[in-house]
Order: structure tokens, then C-alpha cells, then sequence
């Protein structure tokens, strides 16, 4: 979420001493309040449902699933679909996760489009739409295959 220029100048941030294609990327990429709230409570619920993730509290439970659904299986990768078990969390090294939030569409920031991903994964998927990638991806085995 992008606060205001008058927001954000009281943190000493000055948004007209950054480049222009910068200021465009972080407007481009801003969500709105509620939309951050909503994919941190859909985030949270995935985690509960990762294998190997703790036992989620029963009142947090019942306040996730009001918001997202009864929880069910494991947690897959928003990208290749394998699963992501919780462990990912406690391998990661300081700048190098395993396990990233990725966007089915790197354009939209809302709770309908982001979930985790592989590292590996996400990078892969780079600025493409989920739908774009997976075009790639087929072009590239047909490629292949002829």
C-alpha cells in the first residue's frame, strides 16, 4: 500500500526526488488498505494449512475460514502446483527465501490473485500472468517435441 506524498514525507520520504519510472512502478504496484488486510488474513490461512505448520488457535481459525473458507488440504504452490510444507520458513537465508508470495497476475495486488510460491517458481513466472506462463512454458515443450 502507497501512502500519500504528504503521508509519506512525514517519514522523510520524498517521492519527487525519485525517478520517474520508480514513483510509476510503486503507484503501478499500490493496493489499497483493505485489499492488504484481505491477502494478509488469505495468507495466514494457507500457512495453517501447510504441513508441518502448528496448530492453528480455534478462534483464529474460525475468524479465517469466516473470511476465507473451511480449511482443508495442504498448501500448493500457486505456480506448479506441488506442495509447500511449512519447513520452507525455517530454511530460509538472509536475502534468498524458499518460499515467496507470488501473484497470479503480477499486476493485481488482491486476496483472489496472491499466494506462496517456490522461490524458484516465482522467478520463473517473472512478470507473466499465471496464464501467460503457462502459454510459455507449452511453446517451449512443443518446441521441444518437434
Amino acid at each position: 500500500m502507497l501512502e500519500s506524498d504528504e503521508s509519506l514525507a512525514k517519514y522523510g520520504i520524498n517521492m519527487d526526488e525519485l525517478k520517474d519510472g520508480v514513483k510509476a512502478k510503486l503507484k503501478d504496484k499500490a493496493a489499497d488498505y483493505d485489499s492488504c488486510i484481505q491477502v494478509s488474513i488469505k495468507l495466514s490461512w494457507l500457512v495453517y494449512q501447510m504441513e508441518g505448520a502448528p496448530e492453528c488457535p480455534a478462534d483464529i481459525k474460525d475468524y479465517l475460514e469466516s473470511h476465507c473458507g473451511k480449511m482443508g488440504s495442504n498448501t500448493l504452490c500457486s505456480i506448479c502446483l506441488e506442495e509447500i510444507p511449512f519447513e520452507l520458513f525455517h530454511t530460509a537465508q538472509r536475502g534468498k527465501a524458499n518460499i515467496e508470495t507470488c501473484h497470479l497476475n503480477p499486476r493485481l495486488h488482491d486476496s483472489e490473485n496472491v499466494g506462496f510460491g517456490h522461490r524458484e517458481c516465482n522467478i520463473t513466472q517473472g512478470n507473466k500472468t499465471l496464464e501467460e506462463f503457462y502459454e510459455w512454458i507449452s511453446s517451449i515443450l512443443n518446441r521441444l517435441n518437434n
